[in-house]
């Protein structure tokens, strides 16, 4: 089982590999998600600070590029749509091409969920003030 998705992953990064800078985008949406009903299903579903929850997104790169056919599975809705959006955000891709003609083609992503400790939160605020300061330092001195 473990091979198979290993398999399933490798084909995916391989695969989109000419969005690989946009996946840092994704990760970056993951990781800053503040959605209510992300708290909401964290509270009902009993989890707690350094526990993971597993999402499974499967969508479609249309012979287009679009992203089309998005769905999600996993313990609860809101993860879902959260998944959802996130997929829906990515960039238009380069379709896969057989035969030199361009093919819809199917993809799951596994995305893994991990609920923040304490710890880990305050880093994470600590990063995003340094960042913020940098940005606010380069934005003064074009000025």
């Amino acid at each position: 089982m473990n091979k198979k998705l290993l398999f399933i992953f490798t084909v995916l990064i391989s695969s989109i590999t000419v969005a690989q800078h946009d996946f840092k985008k994704v990760s970056d949406s993951l990781q800053s998600l503040n959605s209510k009903k992300i708290d909401k299903a964290v509270t009902q579903l009993g989890l707690q600070p350094g526990e993971t929850v597993k999402i499974f997104a499967m969508f479609s790169v249309d012979t287009d590029g679009s992203i089309v056919d998005v769905k999600a599975r996993s313990v609860h809705p809101a993860f879902e749509e959260e998944a959802i959006q996130i997929i829906k955000e990515l960039p238009t891709m380069d379709p896969a091409i057989v035969d030199g003609e361009a093919i819809k083609q199917r993809y799951s992503l596994p995305i893994l969920f991990k609920i923040e400790t304490e710890r880990e939160r305050k880093k994470r605020e600590r990063k995003e003030a340094r960042k913020k300061k940098r940005k606010e330092g380069k934005h003064n001195k074009n000025d």
